[in-house]
């Protein structure tokens, strides 16, 4: 029986082989000058050569044998997705916003009072662009969406270093960033800022900073329909058409 890459005339050893790798090839390393021929080993024992002076494989195994126990346990770390401006699935209510804080507050102090209700991933303290002064604002970062909740729920209105502080879901942000202008321009204090949702709107709009609001205005009126004498207000004349004014 002829072995691979022939041409070099080596033939099969006598004995009974299953397995072989070729140690030297002269092809491969022409400055190579010891030995000048294909050296093989067959089984991790033999070899091609006599005086080869290479050491035979006490413990040969075959590497295709080789399999990971289906019982072994991993360690693989889950990717965490960051939400950015390209996100356009639903937002997992995971942030939550912190205001009227006392200045003492500190990030390692909010992460271990929150902590008891599911795991952080992330905590910030706002602070002012100038005076880095303490703002009463912070962003608390949740790995669920339960820890979030069962934290607006047990320190929403509790007191923490003698201030009762507000907690609640924020998406993006959105509701501490206009606590952040309010009290950045000087409109309020860490500790009077509005916090309510209609109040929040009003008070922005009389600060000169744009607000999108979703509470419906009353007509002015100017814009009240004008009805015949005699008509109740609220009802509609007729047989159900609508009356015009008499010229």
């Amino acid at each position: 029986m002829d072995q691979e890459g022939g041409g070099d005339g080596q033939k099969a050893p006598s004995f009974q082989w299953r397995n072989y790798k070729l140690i030297v090839d002269p092809a491969l390393d022409p400055a190579l000058r010891r030995p000048s021929q294909k050296v093989y080993r067959y089984d991790g024992v033999h070899f091609s050569v006599s005086d080869s002076k290479y050491t035979p494989v006490e413990d040969l195994q075959d590497p295709r044998c080789h399999v990971r126990s289906k019982n072994r346990d991993f360690s693989l770390p889950v990717p965490k997705f960051k939400l950015d401006e390209f996100y356009i699935g639903q937002i997992p209510l995971k942030e939550v916003t912190f205001a009227r804080l006392n200045d003492n507050v500190r990030e390692t102090f909010l992460k271990d009072m929150c902590r008891k209700y599911g795991e952080v991933e992330e905590v910030e303290i706002l602070l002012h662009p100038r005076t880095r002064k303490h703002l009463g604002l912070a962003r608390v970062l949740f790995t669920s969406t339960r820890g979030a909740k069962e934290t607006v729920k047990n320190l929403h209105l509790t007191s923490v270093m003698g201030n009762i502080i507000h907690a609640q879901l924020d998406i993006k942000g959105q509701q501490r960033m206009k606590y952040y202008e309010l009290i950045v321009n000087g409109s309020y204090t860490p500790q009077t800022v509005p916090t309510g949702g209609k109040a929040l709107s009003e008070k922005f709009q009389g600060s000169g900073v744009t607000v999108e609001t979703t509470d419906v205005r009353r007509r002015s009126s100017s814009d009240t329909v004008a009805y015949p004498a005699g008509t109740a207000v609220g009802s509609t004349p007729g047989n159900g058409t609508p009356c015009s004014q008499d010229t």
